[in-house]
């Protein structure tokens, strides 16, 4: 059997799919070309802090000049949204891990700035109690493949939930504040201690947990925090750009 004919045998048994709505489409292409223009990928007018869409004429937004964030950076490849939360619910909730790879490959390309001189990726870590019903850490996944594309050594367990939170997703941002307090605690001082680090999430909504996760990171001896999420919730941010 030639190369050819092998290679359009395999496309037929594994074609190459849309990761969004998993329709069929051309080898190279990750998105088909409806979801390319749904999709809302965040790369212009953000916060130079916390990467809250805002104005574009704004350099950092309010809440960061009132409250810095303990963190030197946030970025998120994409908007969650009516358009988006398809990729991340099946990701988070029904085992569907075949698009790790292309995610992760998304938050590499579009933010290789956050990697130069990072020393360690560090995930957002679960409770051993969630982690046992998920079966797995999304985040952590993430920053696996994150760590095989820029290099950098992937410590998982640096940082533990000391604690199983309350899930976010069902409180308000100052229930989420207070729910996360001391609910991380360093395992390892000794690989981050004096280190830049890159905390990976998959999904920030108000950013408590990056907050509370970073703050712990630089109280046991980081030197700086940066934070890189696949996704984020926009319409708490202030301006929600549209797309074109």
């Amino acid at each position: 059997m030639s190369f050819l004919l092998l290679e359009k045998v395999t496309n037929l048994i594994f074609p190459n799919v849309c990761v969004s709505c998993e329709c069929i489409i051309d080898k190279g292409y990750d998105l088909c070309s409806e979801c390319s223009k749904k999709i809302n990928f965040l790369t212009e007018h953000y916060c130079n802090v916390c990467g809250s869409v805002i104005s574009n004429n704004i350099y950092t937004c309010g809440k960061c000049i009132i409250n810095l964030p303990p963190f030197k950076v946030l970025r998120s490849v994409f908007a969650y949204d009516e358009h988006s939360k398809n990729m991340i619910i099946n990701f988070k909730f029904f085992d569907n891990l075949n698009y790790v790879k292309i995610y992760a490959k998304w938050m590499y390309q579009v933010n290789q700035d956050i990697f130069q001189d990072a020393e360690v990726i560090i995930p957002i870590p679960l409770h051993k109690m969630r982690l046992f019903k998920r079966k797995y850490n999304q985040a952590a996944l993430l920053a696996k493949e994150l760590s095989k594309l820029s290099n950098l050594p992937y410590i998982p367990l640096a940082i533990k939930r000391s604690r199983n939170t309350t899930p976010q997703a069902s409180l308000s941002p100052k229930q989420r504040e207070k729910n996360l307090k001391k609910a991380f605690k360093t395992s390892n001082k000794e690989v981050i201690k004096n280190k830049i680090v890159i905390l990976v999430d998959d999904v920030v909504t108000t950013g408590a947990t990056v907050r509370s996760c970073s703050q712990e990171i630089l109280n046991s001896g980081a030197r700086e925090v940066r934070v890189l999420s696949l996704a984020r919730t926009v319409n708490d941010c202030g301006i929600i750009m549209q797309k074109s």
